[in-house]
């Protein structure tokens, strides 16, 4: 899998700096759930296709995703040859190969890197994966303590933690340090993706 990378262990020119940020927005199909996910745990503006837009789409022949793109200025991103030959289809829609399914993470690279898109560790986890809101941190301790309930944080969990909640669907978020927790995979999750991203090339800046 990371043969289809371009590993480089230093930069080829230390001293060039960084491009200026390019703030690519994304709409997804909605075959592309995990990598929808992926993409905002990296701090990507993504949308994704919703199920009535999706049956909409699949039983009625109504592309009002492709409306969506356009009035929302966003990249469409899909698996279907078929949707990039309608003549309807958005300017600039990247297609996926099925034959890179099974090596997402790869396919993710080369789509970063194709759309000169820049990463920004500083707004890793700073979106919601449910809805694409930005995650606020919370500090009324009322406040903490309605989302630790809501959410069903382990009860051993101190009032002290960290707690965040999304400005658009109001999922909780909050942060744990042990191994098990959610938030420690999704934070080993996102170092992952980063790690693959840096081998493959993709510019970082911050």
């Amino acid at each position: 899998q990371i043969s289809h990378l371009q590993i480089a262990d230093t930069p080829k020119d230390k001293d060039k700096q960084p491009p200026d940020i390019f703030r690519v927005r994304y709409m997804l199909d909605a075959t592309l759930n995990k990598l929808c996910r992926w993409l905002r745990i990296l701090g990507q503006d993504v949308a994704l296709e919703t199920e009535e837009e999706e049956r909409r789409r699949t039983a009625e022949g109504d592309m009002v995703v492709f409306q969506r793109c356009r009035d929302e200025r966003r990249t469409f991103v899909t698996t279907s040859t078929r949707l990039m030959q309608r003549r309807d289809c958005p300017p600039g829609t990247y297609c996926i190969s099925p034959v890179f399914l099974p090596t997402m993470e790869v396919a993710m690279v080369h789509m970063l890197l194709n759309h000169g898109v820049v990463l920004e560790p500083d707004t890793f986890l700073s979106r919601c994966v449910v809805c694409n809101g930005k995650i606020c941190e919370k500090h009324d301790p009322e406040e903490k303590k309605r989302i630790l309930k809501d959410y069903q944080a382990p009860p051993d969990l101190s009032q002290e933690m960290e707690v965040y909640e999304c400005d658009g669907c109001q999922q909780g978020y909050w942060w744990c340090d042990k191994p098990t927790s959610s938030a420690s995979r999704v934070k080993i999750q996102a170092t992952r993706l980063f790690e693959l991203c840096l081998r493959g090339g993709v510019p970082v800046q911050g």
